[in-house]
Order: C-alpha cells, then sequence, then structure tokens
C-alpha cells in the first residue's frame, strides 16, 4: 500500500463544522424539507481528537503516506498508515471524502 499512499489525496467534502479543536460532520437527516422540520436539519458526527486532527489534514495538499506519517508522529499511532487508510475509507463511504489520484 505504501508504494501507492504517497499518489493519493483525500479530499474534504460535505458540510461540517468546527467546535473549539474538534469536528462536527454534517448529514441532512432526509432529502424532504418537511421530514427536516420535523427531525431536524442534520445528524451531527462529532470527530475525537486525532479524528478532527486528520479530518483538518484532508485538505487535498499531503497524501495519505504524509497523513500517516503526521499523525504518527503527532499521537505516537502505531500501523498508522493502515488505520488512516481505514478511517479515511470510512469517511469516503459516508460521502464525507473524495480522493484525488496523482499520476506517476
Amino acid at each position: 500500500m505504501q508504494e501507492r499512499a504517497d499518489r493519493i489525496f483525500p479530499v474534504r467534502k460535505g458540510q461540517w463544522e468546527e467546535e473549539g479543536q474538534s469536528i462536527i460532520l454534517l448529514r441532512k437527516k432526509s432529502k424532504y424539507k418537511i421530514l427536516r422540520k420535523l427531525w431536524g436539519e442534520y445528524f451531527r458526527i462529532h470527530l475525537d481528537e486525532i479524528g478532527s486532527y486528520t479530518w483538518k489534514l484532508c485538505d487535498g495538499s499531503l497524501s495519505l503516506l504524509q497523513i500517516a506519517e503526521k499523525l504518527e508522529e503527532e499521537f505516537g499511532i502505531e500501523d498508522a498508515l493502515k488505520r488512516t487508510e481505514t478511517f479515511l475509507l470510512s469517511l469516503y463511504r459516508g460521502g464525507f471524502l473524495d480522493f484525488k489520484m496523482e499520476e506517476k
């Protein structure tokens, strides 16, 4: 994976808020306006300290490998590349993140 991780660049998408150092991802509860009035506008997904730090790095300027290296340096995370990949894939599947690829 490491040979490709330096060519994959995560890019945030969707709506989110910052509260202090924490990130809250926002997802509409329904596409129907009337249901959003009943249930509220958004689901609010709170990221922990490491998730928030990772999210802030996903601006498209750093590769997956660079993000994992920063997490390893900042938090001492073991197996940082695999854990970062797993977290970012879950954000991608949730519609909060895209990946851009750099060609060799």
